[in-house]
């Protein structure tokens, strides 16, 4: 049986990523430090992704079930400042980049012992794995990192048989965004910016990284897959606030 684990699963894009997972088929197990609505998982798990106990809780719930699992390292905080403070930017890099590269070393961990026979792992990245932002040291070096990671476990990993690869999602409609989508002119400029003219769903993220777990993308690993309704594409622009 094929068991997903997703961190960050309560809201937003990634209790988007675990519906659609279980929807595939996967049994999917949800971990949050906050409560992840009825629904969303099989089973969910309380804590934070910083405590090393809660991902081998997480891994060891999955392969209980299976030995084909998929990690979905989404679990993520945006701390901005001008100046960004040391706390802001410590904090960035422990839940965006230290946090995942712990779990995946984890899962590598699992695959070295046996114990995860085929699966993959997919990275949440940004339009920060590529272009620049203001304001925000720490989120776009976390973002930057959390892509040379994936690269780094989809070249360790690839003689096993696992994938791995990173989904860099746009402007999408979710609470850590909810600022720029309030404020009228900013959601129109990000909704400019795009060559679809609109702002992403969670859905849209979710689709992507089912397509990554699926038996459709065996032969794709180590890429960086956009979701941003063309915004790489198109190039910066730049609006007030």
């Amino acid at each position: 049986m094929a068991v997903g684990i997703v961190t960050g699963a309560a809201g937003g894009m990634g209790a988007a990523i675990a519906q659609a997972l279980g929807q595939g088929g996967l049994q999917v197990i949800g971990v949050d430090v906050a409560e992840i609505p009825a629904g969303v998982c099989h089973q969910s798990l309380a804590g934070s992704v910083l405590d090393v106990a809660v991902a081998e809780a997480a891994f060891e719930l999955a392969l209980a079930q299976g030995d084909e699992v998929f990690l979905v390292n989404n679990a993520g905080v945006t701390v901005p400042g001008a100046p960004q403070t040391d706390e802001a930017f410590a904090r960035t890099i422990e839940v965006n980049l230290a946090a995942p590269f712990a779990w995946a070393r984890l899962f590598a961990r699992h695959v070295a012992e046996g114990r995860i026979r085929s699966g993959g792992i997919v990275f949440i990245g940004s339009l920060a794995t590529q272009l620049g932002f203001p304001n925000n040291p720490a989120y776009q070096a976390s973002k930057s990192g959390v892509l040379g990671l994936s690269r780094a476990f989809a070249y360790d990993l690839g003689p096993a048989g696992i994938r791995v690869n990173c989904v860099s999602p746009g402007y999408i409609a979710t609470a850590m965004t909810k600022t720029s989508f309030a404020a009228p002119q900013m959601k129109a400029d990000r909704a400019r910016h795009t060559l679809l003219g609109r702002w992403g769903r969670p859905e849209d993220v979710a689709d992507a990284v089912v397509f990554l777990c699926s038996p459709s993308a065996t032969y794709i690993t180590g890429t960086n897959l956009f979701v941003d309704g063309g915004w790489t594409c198109k190039g910066l622009i730049e609006t007030d606030g």
